[in-house]
């Protein structure tokens, strides 16, 4: 009997320490929300990224939950969704975002008589990135006239380019998962292997 009984409170121990480790690991993990801006009037936005699967290790990219940029380099959207996009981290430190996006669209302009005379071709795209040690925005937007009586291309590149503008991040919320408290679940484990105690005692009375 005080061997089993050892036993039985060593088993407790062992699952209290477990459940307690795993609550503090779990704790840790959060959702996490940036605010970013890309220089040289590039655009501006925001992300939400959960970094429970973040390890701390070597190099990471996780998937963006939620967010969006506001861009001047778009054509019949309001912004871009960034949801999907991957954010970079580097032992567990926030690298920046990895993300691209684009649009196009086509317009043909008739002459006097109905017959088509040009075409405008409307293009638009952005990327983001990381050379490891700063995150960069760059992006154009312009438009492809083809006249269709003398087959001639004219590209309008008017609206300013953005080139490797640097981007800037910041952290404006960090809200916890939902998990158990370490304590609450101890106290259950204890509270299991108390019951069954009593169970054992009761039987052997008998």
């Amino acid at each position: 009997m005080p061997r089993l009984g050892s036993a039985i409170a060593s088993t407790i121990l062992s699952l209290f320490s477990a459940v307690s480790l795993v609550g503090v690991d779990t704790a840790q993990a959060a959702f996490l929300t940036y605010n970013f801006q890309a220089e040289g009037g590039g655009g501006s936005g925001f992300f939400k990224v959960d970094n429970s699967s973040l390890t701390g290790i070597d190099f990471e990219g996780i998937a963006v939950s939620e967010g969006r940029l506001d861009t001047y380099l778009t054509i019949s959207k309001d912004y871009y969704n960034l949801a999907g996009a991957i954010a970079l981290f580097d032992q567990g430190e926030f690298l920046g975002l990895q993300a691209s996006g684009g649009e196009s669209s086509i317009s043909i302009i008739p002459d006097e008589s109905g017959a088509p005379y040009a075409q405008y071709e409307t293009s638009a795209s952005w990327r983001m990135e990381n050379n490891g040690s700063f995150s960069l925005f760059s992006g154009e937007k312009y438009v492809t006239t083809i006249i269709f009586s003398t087959g001639e291309g004219i590209v309008d590149r008017s609206t300013p380019p953005v080139n490797y503008a640097p981007v800037s991040y910041t952290l404006v919320d960090t809200a916890a998962e939902p998990v158990p408290e370490p304590l609450t679940a101890g106290a259950a484990a204890l509270a299991l292997a108390g019951l069954s105690w009593l169970k054992h005692k009761k039987k052997m009375a008998v």
